[in-house]
């Protein structure tokens, strides 16, 4: 059976266990115990992570997976929602949202939390919703700082803003690649 994980509730304390069966080495272990710690750091100290008996070697991947998507849930649920808009949901000729785009969209917020969980900065919750060309759009407030990201089928891009001067303070770019989504990320916070 593979490797499962839950999050539940502890007001106490934070804790993270599990064990290696025999036969297998205690590095995958180790890398299993440094992902949940580095993800673990966004629940504060109320959410505890239990992970039952292995009979096989750990699905690392798996339990990140599901980490992902337990601390996302409220965003992607509202990215499905999004499916539920019919053309014209705006009162206008907004096209309905894009299945491949909210897809795209569910695997790009994955990366960029992993991202942030991997820089130790503090996750902020998206506004999330749909454009008038079917895209999907996140939107995130830190201060006076304003950062948009609109996610296509197969495009991610921003828009910084930082003032109310688009020639001085306001800034586009492509967002797909890690790098600047980790950079967008310390911008924002910063």
């Amino acid at each position: 059976m593979p490797h499962t994980a839950r999050l539940t509730r502890n007001r106490s304390r934070r804790v993270a266990h599990g064990s290696i069966p025999r036969g297998y080495s205690t590095a995958n272990g180790e890398l299993t115990n440094q992902a949940i710690t580095s993800l673990l750091g966004f629940y504060g100290t109320s959410e505890v992570l239990s992970v039952s008996e292995p009979q096989f070697p750990l699905d690392t991947a798996g339990i990140v997976e599901r980490i992902v998507k337990e601390a996302l849930k409220e965003t992607l649920a509202r990215l499905k929602n999004l499916l539920t808009l019919h053309a014209g949901w705006n009162g206008y000729d907004a096209l309905a949202p894009n299945p491949d785009a909210v897809l795209h969209a569910e695997n790009w917020i994955g990366r960029l939390f992993l991202e942030v969980a991997d820089s130790g900065r503090s996750w902020i919750r998206p506004n999330v919703i749909a454009d008038a060309n079917g895209d999907v759009v996140f939107e995130w407030w830190c201060g006076k700082k304003k950062l948009t990201v609109y996610i296509g089928d197969e495009s991610a891009e921003y828009v910084k803003v930082w003032g109310t001067d688009i020639h001085s303070e306001m800034s586009e770019g492509d967002a797909e690649a890690i790098s600047t989504c980790r950079a967008l990320w310390l911008w924002l916070m910063s």
